[in-house]
């Protein structure tokens, strides 16, 4: 599979449809991404104990939390 940019909305993706309760070859296979790029995105949630099926979560929540997992490199 070829490299590609993420946007910070492509990867909120990827916790919208995990958190729904999607498996993650089930999110890799609906958006066209590696089940490995999945499980690197997600590996921050699960280390902080988010698990699919919570309390709602909007994509303005997932994208702060995004933000404090994965911040900009300095100079960006």
């Amino acid at each position: 599979m070829a490299r590609r940019t993420f946007t910070g909305v492509d990867i909120v993706e990827i916790y919208v449809h995990w958190y729904a309760g999607r498996s993650k070859s089930q999110v890799a296979a609906s958006l066209g991404v590696g089940r490995k790029t999945v499980r690197k995105y997600l590996e921050p949630a699960e280390a902080a104990g988010v698990t699919p099926g919570g309390p709602p979560m909007s994509e303005t929540d997932w994208a702060k939390l995004l933000k404090s997992w994965f911040p900009e490199p300095a100079g960006s």
